[in-house]
């Protein structure tokens, strides 16, 4: 996918069924933040620096640096991947 169909986080969080799902459970709260910060870190990167964005970022987040820049540049596995999604049971 490129950064051009990058979905808005804004627009997944106030889509209705998106809460409901959320209300019973079903969202991953670390795969949703994680979705949040690679969006959050596309638009840093069009104003700041790699290093400045990461940074950034893990102030917002309190996170670490080392945790940010895990987050959006792992290799994943296709089975990481698979777990990956948002929805889990």
């Amino acid at each position: 996918m490129s950064n051009n169909d990058f979905p808005d986080p804004a627009f997944l969080l106030a889509d209705p069924s998106f809460n409901k799902f959320n209300s019973l459970g079903l969202i991953d709260p670390i795969a949703l933040r994680n979705f949040i910060i690679k969006s959050e870190y596309r638009e840093l990167r069009k104003k700041e620096t790699q290093i400045e964005s990461i940074f950034l970022l893990s102030e917002k987040h309190h996170l670490s640096y080392d945790a940010i820049n895990t987050i959006l540049f792992r290799r994943r596995t296709r089975i990481q991947k698979a777990s990956q999604i948002i929805f889990h049971s």
